[in-house]
């Protein structure tokens, strides 16, 4: 029972034909197994019994026959007799003895295999042994048993019988079995077609062909399958068509929303770039004339009032380099180098830059931890610090701060502890936007502008560090930033900065730019510097000047947005002029992203308005005495 439970496990049970000839077959089996079994040993039953018959009727009749033979002692008539009846009942042998046990006669031989022995007493009958006791007196007496017959029957032919019934058992049960499995497997043959029929139907469907419909009779349980799968395909069919004509309505207003979002951001962006333009260009020219009449100024009395027109300048000044960063950042006209650095110099430099601030709130501010070597642009880096530190300073009013550093794996984590008012969650996504201050609600500048962690968050996608926020209300805010570790091997020594050097006194200057307020805020600020200036509105008018003079200018210095054409296209004329590849500074107060992109592609140095006179005399003093030097080489 174990190994036919073992079979049934291993049959395949995965298609629902072989499952239907499983349940066809074995009852079958067990069916015929039964009968055939019942049968058969019946048969075998009665063949054994006719076997011991025969040698029990031999036995009997011989018994019977033998007495007179036995009597008068005539022993060819005893032969004849056992002869005849081992040829009538088929006999192995059989013999008989006298009542001393000698054999009286016999006929064959005893079978070595298997066989069956009767044996019957040959005796008197007992009208005879009446009248020997009626005479008795007469003679001797004859005793009653006179001998014993002896037969025996070979098992040969019911072993034969045995063969041949089990032989016609087999090759019935196997009749049997191949009928009823042609039958089966021709009823399952028909319902795993319509199955298969059923089941490609529905395949096709879950591969988004909904016009394929089942072509069974609706009759019997798979035609209601199959009828029932037509109706989902018909309800399928419908909710697509429907699900279309949302979908195509729905993406018909998406396009029109998003195309009037794409032209409201447009506007937008085109309003804020011509604002932060024409904001810039009376801020450059007022820096200008603000830096000159600091440089011209004698009298005492009116240095605050100067020293408040500087301060207010500069705070215009820092909120649009502010939006200049962003700009920048959305442009992708800033490009990291990261590098192998020393995160102790970091460190120290922040604490010179932010001790004194921190001094005058009464906090403190402390550098823990030490790594060997970050691997990140340092600038970049210390830009995102500068911030984080400068916010946590300007928002805690009592404690300090606590700057840290932990390695982490490959990383090191920096982060930026104060004891300020923190942060509500609800609220700790939006302080990464633009312009968000949630304790500035009267806008004092004095407190940020609002776009310094704006700032952070693009500078840290930019290098791929990940920038993290964590804050209580009343407890303080932690920002960290995670820096992959650097090799300290790799470091490379710090170059001692480079002395500015002094102007050459024979030094000409080429401005061009369409606002006259700022050629004469320039040509003021060059005389105070002693430095040959000649400004033009145009290019054309800046050949004309040159050509009057006689001279080719050392530095070209050129406005972006000018009336005919723009400044790339205004220098790319005048080294074509003159045939000398002269050095370039573009200077605009554009914002736009693709303008930042194309000047970048250009590789021109760019200053934004309003720009730092000392930077400008500084880029003018390089690059004069660069090319100098590249002359003389």
């Amino acid at each position: 029972m174990s190994r036919l439970r073992t079979l049934v496990s291993r049959l395949p049970y995965h298609s629902i034909r072989s499952r239907m000839l499983l349940i066809a077959l074995l009852p079958a089996l067990f069916t015929e197994f039964g009968l055939v079994a019942y049968f058969t040993t019946q048969s075998l039953d009665t063949a054994e019994r006719a076997l011991l018959a025969r040698a029990d009727n031999a036995a009997n009749h011989l018994g019977d026959a033998l007495t007179y033979a036995l009597v008068s002692g005539d022993t060819s008539l005893a032969q004849s007799l056992l002869a005849a009846e081992v040829r009538n009942s088929q006999l192995a042998h059989a013999r008989v003895v006298d009542r001393s046990g000698s054999v009286f006669a016999g006929q064959g031989q005893r079978p070595a295999g298997n066989h069956v022995v009767r044996r019957m007493s040959v005796s008197l009958p007992r009208t005879e042994l009446a009248e020997d006791a009626l005479y008795a007196s007469a003679g001797p007496a004859i005793p009653s048993v006179l001998g014993q017959v002896e037969v025996s029957v070979t098992r040969d032919a019911v072993e034969s019988f045995t063969r041949g019934a089990l032989l016609r058992a087999a090759m019935l049960m196997l009749a049997a079995l191949t009928l009823t499995g042609m039958v089966a497997w021709h009823l399952s043959g028909r319902l795993a077609s319509q199955l298969n029929h059923v089941s490609r139907v529905v395949a096709r469907l879950a591969r988004d062909d909904l016009s394929v419909r089942t072509h069974l009779p609706v009759r019997g349980e798979v035609g209601q399958l199959a009828a029932g799968v037509n109706l989902m395909a018909n309800a399928l069919q419908a909710q697509r068509s429907q699900m279309e004509a949302r979908i195509q309505a729905a993406t018909a207003d998406l396009a029109a929303k998003k195309d009037m979002a794409e032209r409201a951001n447009m506007a937008k962006s085109r309003f804020f770039a011509a604002a932060s333009h024409d904001l810039r260009q009376p801020l450059h020219a007022l820096s200008l004339f603000v830096a000159t009449l600091k440089a011209r100024n004698r009298q005492s009395e009116t240095q605050p009032l100067i020293d408040n027109i500087e301060a207010s300048t500069a705070a215009m000044e820092l909120l649009f380099n502010a939006l200049l960063d962003i700009s920048r950042l959305d442009a992708g006209a800033i490009e990291p180098h990261p590098v192998h650095f020393s995160l102790d110099r970091l460190f120290a430099d922040l604490d010179k830059q932010f001790s004194a601030l921190a001094t005058d709130k009464q906090l403190s501010l402390r550098f823990r931890g030490s790594a060997p070597a970050l691997y990140s642009d340092p600038l970049l880096l210390e830009r995102i610090l500068v911030n984080l530190i400068a916010n946590a300073i300007r928002y805690t009013d009592d404690g300090g701060v606590l700057v840290t550093c932990r390695r982490r794996g490959c990383t090191v984590r920096l982060a930026v502890y104060d004891t300020g008012r923190g942060i509500p969650v609800d609220q700790q996504e939006s302080v990464f936007q633009e312009f968000v201050q949630l304790h500035n609600a009267a806008r004092d500048r004095s407190k940020g502008l609002g776009l310094g962690l704006a700032i952070v968050s693009r500078l840290g996608r930019l290098l791929g560090h990940r920038v993290l926020l964590r804050s209580r209300p009343g407890h303080g805010s932690v920002f960290s930033i995670d820096v992959p570790l650097g090799d300290p091997t790799l470091i490379q020594a710090a170059s001692p900065p480079a002395s500015p050097g002094k102007m050459p006194a024979d030094a000409l200057v080429l401005l061009i730019d369409d606002e006259s307020a700022i050629l004469r805020g320039m040509a003021e600020l060059f005389d105070n510097w002693n430095i040959d200036l000649v400004t033009a509105h145009s290019a054309g008018e800046a050949e004309q000047w040159l050509a009057s003079i006689e001279r080719i200018p050392d530095v070209i210095v050129s406005d972006y947005r000018l009336p005919d054409d723009d400044g790339l296209a205004v220098i790319a004329r005048l080294r074509t002029h003159f045939g000398h590849n002269i050095p370039a500074i573009l200077v605009t107060g554009d914002t736009a992203p693709e303008t930042l992109q194309r000047i970048t592609k250009a590789g021109l140095p760019l200053l934004h308005k309003p720009l730092r006179p000392a930077k400008l005399r500084a880029l003018l003093t390089h690059l004069i005495q660069q090319s100098r030097a590249d002359a003389v080489g």
